[in-house]
């Protein structure tokens, strides 16, 4: 597949150049990108190089390429089971703000969305952004029926054009490096930016994430001490979200007492894993950003959770697996903890999990060596993944989730309390887990489930056979091999008779251009026939282009 053909060949350019800028000169050449860059810039990347690592030089790309690519690097840092440990560090180092749109632009975007000026809707718009960033922004206003204040989120003007045309343009790239670099091939890259993909269009609809935080307060995780904004519903569409505003100050900037900090970090922790456990269905994404203390004279501090675009679902079965996994690793069960991530993920052929056993062993021996309230349980999710990526065990988008949001709702409590106990958190929900999954009316459930499948299994078999037999008779039943090495020797022979192909019709205008000129044909230009003299101009500039094509794919060699 030939990148320069394609429709992204301004924005292709721009990729080499922070390619090479970075030190990927190599990666931009085997992907045949239209770099226009120069020595200098060469040198530099050369020298960055060698004073950063791999990683960091890949998180210095994602923020050079822009505000849609440091949101496709944030979405990335959510898979630890697909990109290595170091990797996803760095990703999560990637900060969202960027600058704000114009507010006639933003004004615009509200009356198209709900049909009115915003003079007739707000009584009070300020221009300034609380807070802005790459897909949309957020303002500060008041409602005129009711003088309510509201906090209105705002997409940004073509921002979904433009994510769109960025995800074609990754697709493209992930396919190229998925074929054309061998140590990528277990990354699947192309299933990644597809994963990406949807991440991106549901937080682009501030409709559904309206929709999540509803469904968030009708639960019990919405409780006095975490709070959800309310949205209202009948000013929110997918480019627009009008919604409660809470003032509040970021985790950072509070000064809180020892037991404020740790009433706060046990209730955050309870909310959450009662969230995941019991409801399955949690905020993917409760980093630091995205959580507002609340302080009110004579009232007890409260945390709140905003920006529902992302949410993370579990069916009962992944559930009660997310218990029996937190059980195993507590009980420091490492066979255990391979069968569930086994369950979780798809485990490719010939994959040895008496190794990934072993490693798992090792890891917990580590960990339990010090004491249940010095566990860094984020970190130990972090150090499990990493052995799945290592042994090619890859999990759903939904586990993947929420390791994520479990990893930064720890962080939050040891913000919050740095002597919890995240282990001693965690056991009442698994227990309770446990005794949802044994009460008679759940195993009731799953046995009439599984009873209903097994009936229309058998119901079915006669017809299913029957047509296989048909299929078989008829000569319709085969079987398809693929050898995914000949792709590349496919390519190249395809490759080859193109260039044959232009090869003749080069040769075979010459020929007919130097005919032409011998007849002496009207018109004429500078004495000749202009026919043959516009055969001879075709023939060359594609004569040259063929010749270019072939030293480009060769390195500049023949």
């Amino acid at each position: 597949m030939g990148l320069a053909s394609m429709r992204h060949w301004g924005r292709l350019a721009d990729v080499a150049v922070v390619l090479v800028k970075n030190g990927f000169a190599e990666v931009a050449q085997r992907l045949e990108l239209p770099a226009k860059t120069g020595p200098a810039t060469k040198a530099g990347g050369e020298q960055l190089a060698r004073k950063y690592s791999l990683w960091v030089r890949v998180r210095l790309v994602a923020e050079d390429l822009g505000p849609t690519f440091v949101k496709l690097g944030q979405i990335m840092s959510q898979r630890p089971d697909l990109l290595p440990k170091e990797l996803i560090l760095e990703l999560r180092k990637l900060q969202d703000q960027v600058t704000p749109e114009e507010i006639g632009d933003i004004r615009r975007t509200i009356q198209k969305a709900l049909g009115k000026p915003v003079e007739e809707i707000f009584s009070e718009f300020e221009e300034k952004p609380l807070a802005s960033a790459s897909l949309a922004q957020v303002h500060r206003a008041r409602l005129k029926k009711d003088g309510r204040p509201v906090a209105v989120k705002v997409r940004r003007p073509g921002v979904a054009d433009v994510i769109e045309s960025d995800l074609a343009l990754l697709a493209d790239l992930a396919q190229a490096l998925h074929e054309r670099v061998e140590g990528l091939k277990h990354y699947n890259l192309p299933g990644l930016v597809e994963e990406i993909g949807h991440h991106l269009r549901q937080e682009l609809d501030f409709s559904k994430e309206a929709r999540h935080m509803l469904s968030a307060r009708s639960r019990e995780s919405a409780s006095d001490l975490v709070i959800i904004p309310e949205p209202y519903p009948e000013l929110t569409r997918p480019a627009v979200l009008v919604m409660e505003m809470i003032e509040g100050e970021r985790l950072q900037d509070a000064r809180l007492s020892p037991e404020q900090g740790r009433q706060l970090a046990r209730g955050l922790g309870d909310v959450m894993l009662a969230s995941v456990l019991k409801h399955g269905f949690f905020h993917a994404d409760p980093h630091p950003g995205n959580v507002l203390l609340i302080l009110a004279p004579g009232e007890p501090p409260r945390l709140a959770l905003l920006d529902w675009g992302l949410v993370g679902r579990l069916t009962p079965e992944m559930r009660f697996l997310v218990g029996d996994l937190m059980a195993a690793m507590v009980e420091k069960d490492a066979k255990a903890v391979v069968r569930e991530l086994v369950k979780m993920g798809a485990a490719p052929a010939g994959n040895d999990q008496a190794g990934l056993a072993e490693d798992v062993e090792q890891l917990l021996e580590l960990v339990h060596s010090r004491p249940l309230n010095e566990i860094d349980l984020g970190g130990l999710i972090l150090e499990i993944m990493e052995l799945m990526r290592e042994h090619h065990l890859q999990v759903q988008a939904q586990y993947a989730l929420l390791d994520k949001a479990l990893l930064e709702i720890e962080g939050l409590m040891r913000e919050l309390d740095p002597d919890i106990n995240p282990v001693a958190v965690a056991q009442p929900h698994v227990r309770a887990l446990w005794l949802e999954r044994y009460r008679p009316e759940v195993i009731l459930r799953t046995l009439r489930r599984n009873l209903a499948d097994g009936m229309e299994l058998v119901k079915d078999l006669p017809l299913r056979l029957d047509r296989l037999l048909a299929a078989l008779e008829r000569g319709e039943l085969g079987m398809e091999f693929k050898h995914k090495g000949l792709v590349p020797l496919t390519e190249a022979i395809e490759s080859s008779a193109n260039r044959v192909a232009v090869g003749l019709i080069v040769a075979a205008l010459i020929v007919g251009s130097s005919m032409i000129i011998t007849t002496g044909v009207e018109p004429k230009i500078f004495g000749l026939p202009a026919m043959g003299l516009v055969g001879y101009l075709i023939s060359g500039v594609i004569g040259l282009w063929l010749v270019w094509n072939i030293l480009r794919s060769r390195g500049g060699r023949f």
